[in-house]
C-alpha cells in the first residue's frame, strides 16, 4: 500500500505551510467601464442647465432702449453671483453616505428650481403684460437668473465632493463646456424655434434623467468605498485567510 503523507503543520494554530495557488483576478462587473466613462455627464448637464437658464433670463428680461446696458449688467451680475454662491455652499462631507445623501438633496433642489422657472415662463406666455411691471421683472430675475444658477452651482459642489472622495478629479472643465454649449444652442436658435417654455421643460427632463444616471454611475463606487470603510472600521476583516503570522 502506498504511504499516506499528512500535511506539514507549522506555527501557532496549526496553519498549513503548503503553498497555495494565487487566486485568479476577479473580472470587473459588466457595465463598470461604461459607468466610469459617463462620469463626466452629470457635471456637463449641470453646466448646460446653468448656461441655458442664464440665456433664457437674458432673452426674457433684457429690453432694448436706453437702459439696455444697465439691464444686461444686472442680469449677468445676478447670474454670476448666484452661481458663485452655489459653488461655495455646503462643507465637504467626511462620510460617503452623508455625501451621497447631500448630493441627492442637491439634485432635488435643482429640479424644484427649474420647475419654478418653468412656472414663471408659462405665466409669461399665457398672461399678456405679465412681465411689464417692476415686480414681475424682479421675480423673473430671481426665478430665471438667480435660483437655477445657484442650484446648479450648489449641485456641482456636491458632484465634485463625491468624485474627490473616490479619488477622481473634479469636473469643472466639463461644467464650463456644458454651459458654453447651452449658450450656443439656446442663443442661436432654440429659443426662437421652440420657445422659452419648451426649452425650460426640456431642461427639467434632461436634469431628471441625469440625476438617475448619476446614481447608476456611482453604484460601483459606492460598493468599493463601502468596503474600504468596513475594513477601516474593523481591521480584522483584512487579515490573511491563511491565518495569523508566525512569530
Amino acid at each position: 500500500m502506498g504511504e499516506i503523507k499528512a500535511p506539514v503543520l507549522s506555527g501557532r494554530g496549526g496553519s498549513r505551510s503548503e503553498s497555495r495557488e494565487p487566486a485568479a483576478p476577479t473580472a470587473a462587473p459588466m457595465g463598470v467601464p461604461l459607468r466610469k466613462g459617463l462620469g463626466w455627464a452629470p457635471a456637463f448637464v449641470a453646466g448646460f442647465g446653468a448656461g441655458a437658464s442664464g440665456t433664457v433670463a437674458v432673452a426674457l428680461l433684457l429690453y432694448s432702449g436706453e437702459g439696455m446696458l444697465r439691464s444686461l449688467a444686472l442680469i449677468v451680475a445676478t447670474e454670476l453671483g448666484a452661481f458663485g454662491l452655489g459653488l461655495s455652499t455646503g462643507g465637504r462631507s467626511s462620510e460617503w453616505n452623508e455625501a451621497l445623501e447631500s448630493l441627492r438633496g442637491r439634485w432635488f433642489f435643482v429640479l424644484v428650481a427649474f420647475l419654478a422657472a418653468a412656472g414663471f415662463t408659462l405665466a409669461w406666455d399665457f398672461f399678456e403684460g405679465f412681465g411689464a411691471s417692476a415686480m414681475t421683472q424682479a421675480l423673473g430675475l430671481a426665478l430665471l437668473a438667480g435660483l437655477p444658477l445657484y442650484a446648479c452651482g450648489r449641485l456641482l459642489r456636491g458632484i465634485n465632493a463625491v468624485r474627490t472622495m473616490t479619488g477622481l478629479t473634479g469636473d469643472g472643465a466639463f461644467a464650463a463646456l456644458g454651459a458654453a454649449a447651452a449658450v450656443l444652442v439656446t442663443g442661436l436658435g432654440a429659443l426662437s424655434n421652440v420657445g422659452v417654455t419648451s426649452v425650460v421643460l426640456f431642461l427639467i427632463v434632461i436634469l431628471s434623467g441625469t440625476a438617475r444616471l448619476q446614481g447608476w454611475v456611482l453604484k460601483p463606487m459606492e460598493e468599493s468605498v463601502g468596503a474600504v470603510e468596513v475594513t477601516e472600521s474593523d481591521p480584522s476583516e483584512a487579515l490573511d485567510a491563511a491565518g495569523p503570522e508566525t512569530p
